[in-house]
């Protein structure tokens, strides 16, 4: 019989309701054998499409008492041809008996194909009882094979026991990588209340109710509203909590028993292999440091903890410099326990910032309710724009010319960009009429990070003159990682191979300086003269939390006053609250309002930046609706989805509808999703997943467009006109070890981009594959928590669905992503265009008894109850 069907699952559920060992364990005697048994309970054996392989479960009563075996179904919705032979009776197990169950499977495509078994028995002594296997059918290509784990994956470990007493042997950091001569407030530390611990176990565990005073008054704070009169006193409450699930974060990374080595090129620094690193797992940056302590031999107290000054970061290893002391002992491969740490100096920056905004009463800036109305424009004066493309843009005009003006003042204006609108392009263009319309002013233009600041600098560059330019980095970058074309402008000095930070009367020579959010703090402490700076800009706001914004703002813009600060008071936020926003740890602060940014909580909660009769204040903000990127079908689903279908298509049709004659999109739909059931893996001490079935259906998709003729002009797709993204930095270096074995020879393929969805916002390609990986509901919750994935985050979703320019491939598992509404949605989309490849799934299916597998296939990542105990383990120690 066909057991393809889920027959009478509803009322197993709650049998389904405990542990996956339990599940899989043999109970009362009675085994579950097959010859391609693994561990966990799984049978798994390898198939090639097309092919039927018969395999034989064995059920043996090793047991004393008789055992009766009801019957054996699935309790999962069967991904492959599954065929078993029907048991039409119960069937009699006497001590030492075997009941044979042959079982035949075959695919269609390649790929990792899984199956529940529920096998149900009765005795006379334990009742009802039962057992449970996982069959699974893999068909992997040659390619997979060669990308299959390299080794296997071993996970977190438990937390590191800090020994009660212990001495710090301080290591050396890395040569003086700058020379300051900028003045310089000292800063306060900001450390959180002891006592802030206790409180977040309480929220933890659903009571909101302590006898401390203290902690009333903190669990006041995160229930108020935020307001002006707490705003400082709330943002550090929050800031505090994100700094404690940062710790407790962190020492997951914690290592034991692992080798370090002596770096070949420099013998005073010790290399340390950190997988989780080459995707900000744990974050390790240049000039930090972590702790280290052989592994053997220690005394109980007293105990030497190493610290190792990080000196480089190399895709997933770390070099560190420690003292002489540790290296006079040193040998390789020598056994040590690794603890890793965060720098603080961001938060530090970020409670400074809160605290001085409320003294410096920036209300009106924050919490804007009114305008001067005082415009720096004649009102029948036109601005010459330098790019002329923008006459032809009408939100882009208003936009620029409503920044001019300065009408919002003292209120922000924000400038609303969705994907490939031009919004970096309306911010560069209004600094630059401001810089000539503008006596005396002086720009600070900022972003969250490097890559965005860079872009605003080399936009500038073309019309501002280099002298009046400084792109200002921070210490530890490393030079090698700025583009060329902004060095000269950049605070690097040749003589002393170093970062330099000039005094502030050099700064003051400068019309515009750009900087990061967090470099933008050492123009805070060097007390720049009132009103120095007319206009702070600030591109991509939506991706820092307020504090961090506030970084750029307090102690650096002062408010527009029409007596004392007439023509300054400027702050502009560019950016769009419908993608990528900041990225958090602490569930609590993110419910209480951390996980705002400045522009997203002005725009869903102050009246002026509400809509009127579906249209935004154009003296307070503009939405860009003028998408230059991408073909209209690609546009079609974001655009109705997140923008209430007012983005209109204006690309170039040469450009964005040059695939519609592609072989592959036979009706002429730029879009193609790519059924593939694959298989979640890891390997080594890397956290990050990889699915190598997806790898194999991507190169595939690479080689046509790389290597065939396309379209009705027969020209190929260039490497550089190619974007490749998915969520996990594993599954990043995979492709690109795929790339590297099958197209290596294929000129200039270095400048095909592999990267993650946060390394592609703001940037666009010809053609966008994306590689979704999750074939397993089991790591959702993790997924969620470190802010990977793609489900259960429209954002991140919205982002990658708009990069593409003319052709979007998305390749993932079906069953897995219609779990989320809208990626059900986005499916449904391509099923109604017939833009569907691939392994199908069924719209129609029980979702019961998948939920309840979902809560057999209990992963090891503490939730609920248990990660409460966690974080007081962790306080505690």
């Amino acid at each position: 019989m066909c057991a393809c069907g889920i027959r009478n699952c509803g009322s197993l559920i709650p049998q389904f309701l405990y542990s996956r060992s339990m599940f899989v364990s043999n109970k009362n005697g009675v085994k579950i054998i097959s010859e391609h048994d693994k561990p966990n309970g799984k049978i798994r054996f390898n198939i090639s499409p097309e092919q039927c392989v018969t395999i034989k479960i064995e059920v043996k009563n090793s047991g004393t008492n008789e055992i009766m075996l009801e019957n054996y179904r699935l309790i999962k919705r069967c991904e492959f041809t599954f065929v078993v032979s029907e048991q039409t009776s119960p069937v009699k197990l006497p001590p030492g008996s075997v009941h044979e169950i042959p079982i035949t499977c075959g695919v269609q495509d390649y790929g990792f194909f899984n199956v529940t078994m529920q096998f149900n028995f009765t005795s006379e002594q334990t009742g009802k009882f039962h057992i449970g296997r996982f069959v699974q059918a893999v068909a992997n290509t040659e390619l997979a094979q060669q990308l299959c784990p390299s080794e296997p994956y071993q996970p977190y470990q438990a937390k590191l026991h800090k020994p009660q007493f212990r001495s710090i042997e301080d290591g050396f950091p890395p040569n003086n990588t700058s020379f300051i001569d900028l003045e310089q407030k000292p800063l306060d530390q900001y450390k959180y209340p002891s006592n802030l611990k206790d409180l977040i176990v309480c929220l933890n565990e659903g009571n909101t109710h302590n006898d401390g005073t203290s902690d009333k008054i903190a669990h006041l704070h995160l229930e108020a509203p935020l307001q002006f009169g707490n705003y400082s006193e709330k943002f550090c409450l929050l800031l505090h909590l994100e700094e404690i699930q940062m710790e407790v974060d962190i020492h997951r990374y914690d290592m034991q028993n692992v080798s370090m080595f002596t770096d070949k090129y420099n013998k005073k620094l010790l290399v340390l292999k950190a997988p989780g690193v080459a995707e900000n797992r744990p974050s390790v940056l240049k000039g930090d440091h972590l702790f280290v302590i052989p592994a053997e031999g220690q005394p109980k107290y007293n105990v030497p903890f190493y610290k190792g000054y990080v000196h480089a970061v190399e895709l997933d290893q770390v070099k560190l410099g420690f003292s002489e002391k540790l290296l006079n002992k040193f040998v390789n491969n020598m056994k040590f326990d690794v603890e890793f740490t965060f720098n603080r100096l961001p938060l530090r920056l970020q409670h400074r910032a809160v605290i001085l905004a409320q003294k410096s009463q920036l209300s009106h800036l924050l919490f804007p309710c009114f305008s001067y109305k005082k415009s720096l424009l004649s009102p029948n004066q036109e601005l010459c724009l330098y790019n002329p493309n923008l006459n032809n843009n009408a939100e882009q005009k208003e936009a620029v010319r409503q920044v001019v003006a300065g009408t919002s003042r003292p209120a922000p204006y924000l400038i609303f960009g969705p994907p490939g609108t031009g919004k970096t392009v309306t911010m560069v263009e209004a600094i630059k009429q401001v810089l000539r319309c503008i006596e005396g002013a002086h720009v600070l233009a900022c972003a969250p990070s490097n890559s965005a600041s860079d872009l605003l600098c080399q936009h500038l560059m073309k019309h501002v003159n280099p002298r009046n330019i400084y792109r200002m980095n921070a210490s530890n970058r490393g030079y090698h990682t700025i583009p060329e074309d902004i060095k000269p402008v950049c605070n690097w000095d040749e003589a002393q191979s170093c970062h330099v930070f000039p005094r502030k009367e050099k700064l003051q020579s400068y019309k515009v300086i750009i900087t990061t959010l967090v470099t933008a703090g050492r123009l805070a402490s060097a007390d720049f003269p009132q009103g120095h700076f007319s206009h702070v800009f600030i591109d991509e706001s939506g991706h820092a939390v307020e504090p961090e914004s506030l970084i750029a703002i307090s102690g650096i813009l002062d408010m527009m006053d029409p007596k004392t600060n007439v023509n300054g008071g400027q702050l502009v936020l560019a950016g769009d609250p419908k993608q990528l926003g900041p990225i958090l740890r602490s569930p609590l602060a993110v419910q209480h309002g951390l996980g705002l940014s400045l522009l997203e909580r002005l725009m869903c909660f102050n009246p002026l930046y509400q809509k009127t009769n579906e249209k935004y204040n154009p003296q307070f903000v503009t939405m860009l609706l003028r998408n230059y990127r991408s073909h209209e079908d690609i546009l079609r689903f974001s655009n109705e989805k997140f923008y209430d279908g007012k983005l209109l298509e204006c690309g170039d049709h040469l450009i964005t509808h040059s695939y519609c004659y592609w072989n592959e999109l036979p009706k002429k739909f730029p879009i193609i999703f790519h059924g593939v059931c694959g298989e979640d893996q890891q390997e080594g001490r890397s956290p990050s997943f990889f699915n190598t079935a997806e790898i194999s259906v991507l190169m595939d998709y690479l080689k046509k467009l790389l290597l065939e003729n396309q379209g009705k002009k027969g020209i190929k797709t260039l490497p550089k006109e190619i974007g490749v993204i998915s969520p996990y930095r594993k599954q990043v270096e995979k492709i690109r070890q795929a790339i590297n074995m099958k197209l290596k020879d294929l000129m200039n393929i270095n400048e095909l981009k592999v990267g993650s969805v946060e390394e592609f916002q703001g940037q666009e390609r010809r053609v966008v594959l994306i590689s979704t990986v999750r074939s397993s509901s089991n790591y959702f919750g993790m997924d969620e928590e470190f802010n990977l994935g793609f489900l259960n985050n429209p954002k991140r979703l919205n982002v990658s669905l708009t990069r593409a320019k003319a052709l979007l491939i998305i390749i993932g598992n079906p069953t897995t992503l219609s779990k989320d509404p809208y990626w059900n949605e986005f499916l449904k989309y391509c099923k109604r265009n017939q833009a569907w490849k691939g392994y199908k799934h069924s719209e129609v299916e029980d979702e019961l008894p998948i939920a309840a597998l979902s809560a057999l296939n209990i992963n090891d990542q503490p939730a609920g109850k248990e990660r409460t105990a966690v974080l007081k383990a962790t306080f505690n120690c």
